[in-house]
């Protein structure tokens, strides 16, 4: 089978799911000309270089250039459009996206062939609304298939629209094995530490690790929460905290090598959420074998084995959120057991051959 991924945003996810379907099918990448999601000024790195050094060889890979507003953006989408007819695919694959070239190249491609993963169902709360927004909705109407990373998701889709029932397929979100490759066995596991990764907004519920500190100090004096992420100004949290030491805080862009660090650090992964979709980071966790404290929100229940590989609490609730990291983190036993079947399902369901292999599955399906 052919088949071209064609993506704005989501570089890593794409990255893994192209590599594992390459090894099966042809692949053509189509990449926007940016690297907002894999440098800063502190760990500068352009999209060539990340490609050359994790993008499988065989695979076929095409730029868009130049900025959205320039002019000759319509030559490339005329140039991208060419290339990818040239190719033949059966399948052209797009993650959801504000790229209004992506876009036209698949109204021109003809919806018939397009797959589209619909990573956010609804926005998360904050988040802005845009022109782009509209026309992504209009699209999801017009593809031929949708993939989305669970079944509340797809309730949710069901939800807008019950013409979606018949196209909407779940697809979990699998690991990241670039984090694998760079991983740094020297870095030990440090005790009693808790890890709240990702970009920093309201929806994460940092106020809510926040005010569960103090509970959990009650029974673990040498608690250390590790908040890592860029986003939201960080001071109003610091507010929040009755007392810092119990803090490391890195409100910053976290480059490649730091990430597998910062999850070999952990004793536990935190998602004290109070509204989500899914999340990447769950997957993260267990390829470095974390047990994971979650919220009951999204589809974050269908990926956490509620008491095997970590514990799912209500939202907005300092003391069960606490009461669950306290329970974790004064078992040896129950701790390791969890992550023992957190690397099983980083082996399994959430292995890159298992979420390639049902991919592929959505591609062969007929339309019902």
């Amino acid at each position: 089978m052919k088949i071209v991924m064609m993506i704005d945003w989501f570089l890593y996810y794409t990255l893994e799911l192209t590599n594992a379907l390459s090894m099966e099918h042809q692949v053509m990448l189509v990449t926007r000309d940016h690297n907002f999601e894999i440098s800063s000024p502190d760990n500068p790195q352009k999209l060539d270089e990340f490609l050359n050094n994790n993008l499988d060889r065989g695979v076929i890979r095409e730029k868009l250039k130049y900025r959205l507003r320039d002019i000759r953006s319509f030559h490339e989408v005329i140039r991208i459009y060419k290339n990818i007819k040239r190719f033949n695919p059966d399948i052209v694959h797009i993650q959801e996206n504000s790229d209004w070239r992506i876009l036209l190249i698949a109204c021109l491609l003809g919806f018939d062939k397009i797959v589209l993963t619909v990573h956010d169902v609804v926005r998360h709360p904050g988040d802005p609304n845009n022109f782009m927004d509209v026309l992504s909705r209009l699209f999801r109407k017009k593809v031929r298939k949708i993939i989305v990373h669970g079944n509340y998701l797809k309730e949710q889709m069901l939800l807008k629209s019950r013409k979606f029932r018949n196209k909407i397929h779940v697809v979990p979100l699998g690991i990241f094995l670039l984090y694998k490759k760079l991983d740094d066995k020297s870095v030990k596991e440090e005790e009693n530490s808790i890890l709240l990764f990702g970009r920093v907004s309201k929806y994460k519920g940092i106020d809510v690790l926040i005010e569960s500190a103090p509970l959990i100090a009650e029974e673990i004096p040498d608690i250390k929460i590790i908040i890592a992420g860029k986003g939201e100004d960080f001071s109003k949290y610091e507010t929040l905290m009755s007392n810092k030491s119990y803090f490391e805080i890195h409100n910053r862009f976290i480059g490649d090598r730091e990430i597998p660090q910062l999850f070999r650090r952990a004793s536990l992964v935190v998602l004290p959420y109070i509204e989500a979709s899914q999340s990447a980071v769950i997957p993260i966790a267990y390829l470095f074998g974390k047990p994971v404290v979650a919220s009951n929100v999204g589809s974050i229940p269908e990926v956490v084995d509620n008491g095997k590989t970590g514990i799912i609490v209500p939202p907005n609730d300092p003391r069960i959120l606490a009461d669950a990291i306290i329970k974790i983190l004064k078992s040896p036993e129950l701790k390791m057991t969890m992550s023992t079947h957190a690397l099983e399902k980083a082996e399994s369901d959430l292995s890159l051959e298992n979420i390639a292999r049902k991919t592929s599955e959505v591609y062969a399906s007929p339309c019902r």
